[in-house]
């Protein structure tokens, strides 16, 4: 298996105020409900230390608050599933309340994004190769036009730390999915969406991915828009609409290396 991901040319986020602000409800979208460290206290001093690090024209802020983060016993599972959704979502808040700049929301969550792969780095589903039971690989789009990817990210995390490969692909073409699906086989595709205008381009892409494979693809669609959308329309046919990464798992039928050591 392999685990990767790609981002077709573009811009990483919308120059506009609807975008920035609906970030934080993107990543949010994008946790399991019952998730772990879900009853963990956050440390809100760490918090507004990082908030102001993750903006600051000073990139050894960062550093300064590494041994802080260690004598906290903040490990970067927590750090990646609590506090950078927290910090993200107090970065749009800010944004709304016209505290910070657009240049400076726009820099914290690149910061945001980039810390997640760097600490996510050991998180590859490869690391399971020696399990007796094959694992999932699953194929995460965000379609064109969307420009939120930090959700993505925290979401790739998860899965990948459950022994999940995950394949991203942001803004993919058609091209891209033919070329991919000829190369390569997935278990399930998951599609991630946060704004309801940009929805249509995701029933796009489950066509394509259903076309491409005859249909036996199993496709989950989730996402901030999911919030905002009353119901797709009759024809479209994904395999499930949901938020909780537990229920999606389970209906797509994946198998995890929780999955296996319980076993």
């Amino acid at each position: 298996m392999q685990d990767g991901y790609t981002r077709a040319a573009g811009q990483m986020f919308p120059q506009g105020a609807g975008g920035v602000a609906s970030l934080a409800s993107d990543v949010v979208a994008r946790l399991v409900s019952g998730r772990a460290h879900a009853t963990v206290r956050l440390r809100e001093d760490l918090i507004d230390r990082f908030l102001t690090a993750v903006v600051s024209v000073d990139l050894t802020d960062f550093e300064t608050l590494k041994p802080d983060l260690q004598r906290a016993r903040i490990t970067p599972i927590l750090f990646a599933d609590r506090y950078v959704p927290e910090i993200a979502r107090r970065l749009g808040k800010a944004w709304e309340d016209d505290t910070m700049s657009f240049a400076e929301v726009t820099m914290g969550v690149s910061r945001l994004q980039a810390i997640l792969r760097q600490i996510g780095s050991d998180w590859v589903a490869d690391s399971y190769r020696g399990s007796q039971r094959r694992l999932a690989t699953v194929l995460l789009i965000v379609p064109g036009g969307e420009q939120h990817t930090l959700g993505a990210f925290v979401l790739m995390g998860q899965l990948r730390r459950m022994g999940i490969s995950v394949c991203l692909r942001i803004s993919p073409t058609d091209g891209d999915l033919r070329a991919l699906l000829g190369d390569r086989q997935f278990d399930a595709a998951m599609i991630s969406v946060a704004a309801v205008e940009k929805f249509p381009a995701a029933i796009t892409a489950l066509r394509l991915l259903k076309a491409l494979t005859a249909g036996k693809l199993r496709v989950a669609l989730g996402g901030a828009a999911l919030h905002k959308l009353d119901a797709p329309p009759e024809d479209v046919r994904f395999d499930i609409l949901t938020n909780d990464l537990s229920l999606a798992i389970a209906q797509l039928g994946l198998v995890t290396q929780s999955a296996h050591s319980d076993a």
